[in-house]
């Protein structure tokens, strides 16, 4: 190797955004919800592993309790988990002090405002609040508040200084990151830079263009170049095969991330992607298209929506499609607020029944989405529509078709349907799993055990494809595929209930002529236009 060559970044680098040293999830990543993340979830889960390590020790022994609060400190001692506390603690202050605050604001809201105007109360708003929110009535004169998320993002409590990518070199198992966080370790390469640096798209663009490495670890301040050389290697990754001319090919990534392309033209679905050297046989980063014309999010739960993934692909795509959100209610974040904030700055909101033309003869639609959301009045959620050279694709990651007059209703806006993929998570977890520190009062066991984030099962899946003429359906999204089980929590069970729905599901549609199949690990097919 010469001294002056440039290098690629290997396809097997693992670049994991952290905030405090916690993975940096969507709900933690939002100024509101991650203040009362971090103070009634992250901080409670730390402390109670500094008093009872044993106890945690123990429970994460039994693998049926894997995605639970419990830390795995991965060989780290007890010192390193209390200086992780300690740093909580001080970078975290104002996210504390918010979280604090938002208490304050709704108790005053519940003893002060009883149907009058709110206006004498704007004086009484705790201060880290103090124009950053607006204080409303629903029209049951129930009385609310509504955040300014744009002045969110540029209050203390964003924390940009918190925010760290740490760099391995490979892939490596490792517990669930929404139960511990990610210690230093000696096969990792942290580098505290803010994520809207265009530092990290030097970086990334270098798996497909070589940089001067130690010019690059210089601009990132990054002290040990020996370690940072070794995440590069000197051969080009291997040449992208193109789709065949009039030819539309899907590919089946994993989890929810399906692969939509024509020749000259990609369309991206719920990106989370794994990584080259894991020991598994599936498409990596490293089979993405140079481009991208279109990244589709469906909905703002993590599995959907990776920071990991979308960070590394920033300078490749034109356009990232988000659902339009509400408006500030606290359990409802804006994706293009928040994305805007994270630098990228090609972000476009799609309301229900809009369309977006990618190119000629590619659109985008978003259909309505029901379910999944536990009842809560969460709108920030699409259910994407893919249309490209006459074929026809729906999305209905984890809906649950509860109402079928739903679907009549955009029979005529959906149209022929060549494949209905379908996510058959028809377990869940229970509300307060994900939703807990957002909610505002109690919540009894019955109600939380009842009102679940869970999709469609196989019956509700065969009568949505029927209902559309679907003449093809996919069962995915169920979490299944082990590369990811630190983000999903599961992985592949044959005798898991959504794998057994997946089986009726095949079975249900054989009964009315129509194929079916689960997808798992990795899949493609090619369809002719029309």
């Amino acid at each position: 190797m010469s001294a002056n060559q440039k290098l690629y970044l290997r396809s097997s680098v693992v670049a994991q955004p952290l905030l405090h040293r916690w993975y940096a999830w969507p709900y933690l990543l939002a100024p509101h919800t991650g203040a009362l993340n971090l103070r009634d979830r992250l901080l409670p889960i730390v402390q109670s592993y500094l008093t009872a390590p044993q106890m945690h020790e123990s429970v994460l022994s039994d693998p049926h309790r894997y995605g639970g609060p419990f830390l795995n400190p991965e060989g780290a001692g007890l010192d390193a988990v209390q200086a992780l506390l300690d740093a909580m603690l001080a970078g975290g202050g104002a996210k504390l002090q918010l979280a604090d605050d938002i208490d304050r604001l709704r108790a005053l809201l519940k003893d002060q405002a009883t149907g009058g105007p709110m206006e004498p109360l704007y004086a009484q708003v705790p201060e880290s609040l103090r124009g950053r929110i607006e204080l409303v009535y629903d029209t049951a004169h129930r009385p609310s508040f509504r955040f300014f998320e744009p002045l969110m993002y540029r209050s203390p409590a964003f924390e940009r200084e918190g925010q760290t990518m740490s760099l391995s070199a490979a892939p490596t198992v490792q517990p669930f990151v929404y139960g511990s966080p990610v210690l230093p370790s000696p096969h990792r390469l942290d580098v505290a830079l803010p994520f809207d640096s265009p530092l990290w798209d030097e970086l990334f663009a270098a798996r497909l263009n070589p940089v001067d490495v130690p010019a690059l670890a210089e601009r990132l301040d990054v002290a040990d170049l020996a370690a940072f050389t070794a995440l590069f290697q000197e051969d080009a990754p291997a040449p992208y095969t193109e789709v065949a001319p009039d030819s539309v090919r899907v590919r089946y990534v994993n989890h929810a991330t399906v692969l939509i392309e024509t020749r000259g033209t990609a369309v991206l679905l719920d990106p989370l992607i794994g990584y080259t050297g894991d020991g598994h046989e599936h498409f990596t980063i490293a089979d993405l298209p140079p481009f991208i014309d279109a990244v589709v999010i469906s909905h703002f739960h993590s599995d959907h929506f990776s920071l990991e993934t979308l960070l590394q692909l920033r300078s490749r795509v034109g356009v990232i499609l988000v659902p339009r959100a509400s408006g500030g209610s606290l359990p409802d974040p804006s994706l293009k607020t928040m994305l805007s904030a994270l630098g990228f700055d090609r972000v476009e909101e799609l309301g229900e029944l809009e369309t977006r033309r990618i190119a000629d003869g590619v659109e985008v639609t978003a259909l309505p989405f029901i379910g999944e959301h536990a009842d809560l009045d969460i709108r920030t959620k699409i259910v994407p529509l893919v249309r490209a050279l006459g074929r026809s694709f729906m999305f209905a990651t984890d809906i649950t078709p509860v109402e079928p007059a739903l679907y009549d209703n955009v029979a005529d806006v959906v149209g022929r349907l060549d494949a209905l993929y379908v996510g058959l998570e028809c377990v869940g977890a229970p509300l307060k799993w994900l939703y807990g520190p957002l909610l505002d009062g109690p919540l009894s066991r019955e109600h939380n055990t009842a009102r679940r984030l869970k999709g469609s099962d196989a019956a509700m899946a065969d009568r949505l494809a029927a209902q559309l003429g679907a003449e093809h359906v996919y069962a995915y999204a169920m979490g299944l595929e082990p590369w990811l089980k630190h983000l999903t929590g599961s992985e592949y069970e044959a005798d898991a209930e959504p794998v057994q729905q997946a089986a009726l599901l095949t079975e249900l549609c054989a009964r009315r002529g129509v194929g079916a199949e689960l997808l798992y690990l990795r899949g493609e097919r090619t369809w002719s236009a029309l």
